[in-house]
């Protein structure tokens, strides 16, 4: 897969991801289990979504 491509991928899921946290903490409360894992879940493709733009970034430099 193409840095493009996977960076699209990761842009996309984090996206879906924080629509559905936030449709479940409206629905069951931020402090819900559900809500909890969904935040979780956006955090680790937050981190690779940084991660893969800072190797760019600092290949530039």
């Amino acid at each position: 897969m193409s840095r493009s491509c996977l960076e699209e991928s990761l842009f996309y899921k984090i996206e879906t991801l924080r629509k559905e946290m936030i449709r479940t903490g409206i629905k069951e409360g931020l402090s819900s289990k559900n809500t909890i894992q969904l935040s979780q879940m956006l955090d680790q493709y937050v981190l690779q979504y940084q991660k893969l733009n800072f190797s760019s970034f600092k290949k530039n430099f």
